[in-house]
């Protein structure tokens, strides 16, 4: 019996380590994709133009009916803005999930930096400057710059971090959470589809970066995946 015991636990232990390898490659590939998508939407961005394919899918979204203009406005600010964070943040801390709680603000917070620099370098106008007022504009932005998407960006990174507790069910949720971003921010004339890429890419690689950390640094910074529904750190 003892002999059984112990196979079981070595079967067990080997299962534990293939799934950590498997997670470890699957959000190296995601890491590689993000970076990629950001390189090539980058590069589209410091052009300066808004033609071809992306244009006919800008056109596409934007000049559905207005009846859609007061729900849009609210997804985007709700699920892709500083209310997203606050309650990705406040519901875990009510609830005593502190390290889940810290997570999301971490890698939003992240994401957020990125995105901000990205910005910066990009200096891509709005879609209004691009297309010289020919499109629906349904929002006012006070930030000159287009690329990338801030919204995208921060609902990506929220997004994927609830992906990591979702029953694989439910995981859907988190998928249809940056479709509905990334369409409403079209659909209001804020972004471009590119700004859009730009914007899913650096929320990916802000989700994979903090989950590809060494576990000794990980865990300093209390990113580590184990007990990421405890309650305390």
């Amino acid at each position: 019996m003892p002999k059984t015991t112990d196979y079981k636990t070595l079967d067990r232990v080997k299962e534990s380590v293939s799934t950590k390898q498997s997670y470890s490659r699957a959000n190296i590939i995601g890491l590689v994709i993000g970076f990629i998508f950001f390189a090539v939407s980058l590069v589209v961005a410091h052009t300066h133009q808004l033609k071809g394919f992306q244009l006919t899918i800008f056109r596409d979204f934007n000049n559905l009916s207005n009846s859609y203009k007061t729900l849009a406005l609210w997804l985007t600010e709700g699920l892709g803005a500083g209310y997203a964070i606050a309650a990705c943040v406040i519901i875990p801390l009510i609830l005593k999930r502190f390290k889940l709680a810290w997570r999301f603000f971490f890698t939003a917070g992240g994401a957020g930096a990125v995105m901000y620099i990205a910005k910066k370098i990009a200096r891509e106008p709005r879609p209004a400057v691009l297309l010289h007022g020919h499109l629906h504009v349904r929002a006012i932005e006070t930030g000159l710059d287009g690329y990338p998407s801030g919204h995208e960006t921060i609902a990506t990174a929220l997004a994927l971090t609830l992906w990591l507790i979702l029953p694989k069910k439910w995981r859907w949720l988190a998928i249809l959470w940056i479709i509905v971003v990334a369409i409403s921010r079209i659909y209001v004339g804020d972004h471009t589809p590119n700004d859009i890429v730009g914007g899913f890419a650096i929320g990916l690689m802000a989700v994979c970066v903090v989950r590809l950390l060494p576990l000794k640094i990980a865990k300093q910074l209390h990113l580590d995946d184990e007990k990421l529904l405890d309650k305390g750190f």
